[in-house]
């Protein structure tokens, strides 16, 4: 748990500084799904969309977990 909180805060540094590198907002929106804080998950989420071509296959994955973090 220690390790994933620091972890957060090292991405969340991350994506302050360029919030528009996909891996970077992709591990952090899972970080903060798994630390509960899914607000945070979905802002991540949809600044990747934003991001994405159209036909990029990483939507419909960034979709469903937009709406599961959105059911929590």
């Amino acid at each position: 748990p220690e390790d994933n909180r620091r972890g957060g805060e090292l991405l969340r540094r991350l994506v302050s500084r360029d919030h528009t590198d996909i891996r970077v907002l992709s591990l952090y929106a899972f970080n903060a799904f798994e630390q509960q804080r899914f607000g945070e998950a979905v802002a991540a989420w949809e600044m990747m969309l934003k991001l994405l071509p159209a036909g990029d296959a990483r939507r419909a994955v960034i979709e469903r977990s937009i709406r599961l973090a959105q059911e929590k």
